[in-house]
């Protein structure tokens, strides 16, 4: 590189991850129940969500939450399954405009 010239480096720190202390928070498995329902319709499975058993975050751009689901499938009577989902959440807000009441 010659004298004069300048380059740009950029460094990314890795995110950490972090656990979900509260697992029982309604949000939390709000987005469990979410990723079933999402996962069964691509797929054309028929999971039925029981609940969020563990999970992270990491803090990026939004936030990704990976999660254990325990789910069973359908109506047959067998021990749960357990699921990994990785669901983005991104608040992102569109507008915001007084209200004049």
């Amino acid at each position: 590189m010659a004298l004069g010239q300048s380059c740009l480096f950029l460094f990314r720190r890795p995110e950490r991850s972090y656990l979900i202390k509260n697992i029982s928070d309604p949000h939390v498995q709000e987005l469990g129940e979410f990723s079933v329902t999402v996962y069964n319709s691509q797929a054309g499975r028929n999971l039925k969500f029981l609940k969020v058993i563990s999970g992270k975050t990491q803090v990026v751009d939004g936030i990704n939450y990976r999660l254990v689901i325990l789910v069973i499938e359908g109506i047959v009577v067998v021990p749960p399954m357990k699921y990994e989902a990785v669901v983005y959440e991104k608040r992102d807000l569109s507008s915001y405009n007084p209200l004049h009441v």
